[in-house]
């Protein structure tokens, strides 16, 4: 996608994601996110307002994500010696958040709205909105990372996980066809446009995948360290457990960012170097991919939005399977050429 119509898609992401922008606009840009920044926000106001009235428990819970205040343009931090305020507690967004959650059950997708719709960690909306998510998918060790359970406490109950699976793309869709069912009006495209011609398909996928990117990742700082150094001798049982969730992650996730998690957490306790070898070989190969898939995007019109869409509505369920297919498409292998090594090693 053009940088262009790339941050248009962005700005109509969740607001968090603004401060995800990891390239400093020049002028005109950060000119272009401040005057778009009020059409987005009447924008989002206005689909929220009609999410809200559906009754529907999984439109509720996005109206809540897209009522979430917007960060400064670009994301830009208090300068000097300025302090950072803590965000004042809304009351009132608290109190839909519980008449939702009072009603989504165990519906597994609005469950995990509920989550993105409760960005701060540890907060006892997200905790709870992971809890009713892990008792429809008991077996689920992803819902578990997102209760802000001590590590101990984690490792125990993941003894009976089976698989981790974020249903990463199944979210996606859905909220691009939220986004899709309420679209913008002639005066709000022109305005997000900038001059260039709008596609609203990308614009929701791009804008989804956005909003997911920004408020999904589980926290994974206690449970790595659990598992490491010194902390895997701290139970008689540590490492057996420690063993179960990283191979879970590294095996099983849709999510690349889980399984890069899993990797590690698995070469840290490596017994000898054939392991290690093999851990790394499966780390090289991933990475291969998924510069690949960035690079064949870069060479498309908008930045492979096009194909991106075409390929999530065939129902891919990772991103490891989007990735390959995206390979296949443009004839290239999904194994490194040997010698190969990423930029960063």
């Amino acid at each position: 996608m053009n940088r262009t119509l790339l941050l248009a898609a962005l700005l109509l992401a969740a607001p968090a994601l603004h401060a995800q922008w990891s390239d400093a606009p020049d002028d005109d840009e950060a000119a272009w996110m401040e005057q778009q920044a009020t059409t987005t926000q009447a924008y989002h106001a206005r689909i929220a307002t009609a999410l809200a009235a559906s009754r529907d428990v999984r439109d509720q819970a996005f109206a809540e994500i897209l009522r979430q205040p917007a960060s400064p343009a670009g994301g830009a931090m208090p300068s000097g010696d300025t302090p950072s305020r803590a965000a004042p507690r809304d009351t009132e967004a608290e109190a839909r958040l519980r008449s939702i959650a009072a009603r989504a059950g165990d519906d597994r997708l609005a469950n995990q709205l509920l989550l993105l719709a409760s960005p701060a960690p540890g907060s006892a909306e997200r905790t709870a909105a992971a809890r009713r998510w892990h008792a429809a998918e008991p077996g689920n060790l992803v819902p578990l990372l997102h209760t802000g359970m001590a590590a101990d406490a984690l490792l125990v109950e993941a003894r009976r996980a089976t698989q981790a699976t974020t249903h990463l793309y199944d979210v996606v869709r859905w909220m691009a066809s939220a986004f899709e069912r309420h679209p913008l009006t002639p005066p709000e495209r022109t305005a997000l446009a900038g001059g260039e011609t709008f596609h609203p398909e990308e614009a929701a996928a791009m804008s989804a995948m956005g909003i997911w990117a920004a408020s999904m990742a589980p926290a994974y700082g206690a449970l790595v360290e659990a598992c490491r150094g010194n902390a895997l001798r701290a139970a008689p049982t540590r490492q057996a457990d420690c063993r179960h969730v990283a191979t879970l992650l590294a095996q099983q996730s849709d999510s690349v960012r889980d399984r890069m998690v899993g990797l590690s957490m698995l070469r840290g306790m490596a017994s000898d170097s054939a392991e290690r070898a093999a851990i790394d070989a499966q780390h090289r190969t991933m990475d291969w991919q998924m510069l690949q898939w960035g690079r064949i995007a870069q060479q498309q019109p908008r930045d492979g939005a096009e194909q991106f869409v075409r390929l999530l509505r065939t129902g891919v369920t990772s991103e490891l399977e989007l990735a390959g297919r995206v390979l296949q498409e443009a004839g290239v292998s999904p194994e490194p050429p040997a010698g190969w090594t990423p930029p960063r090693r």
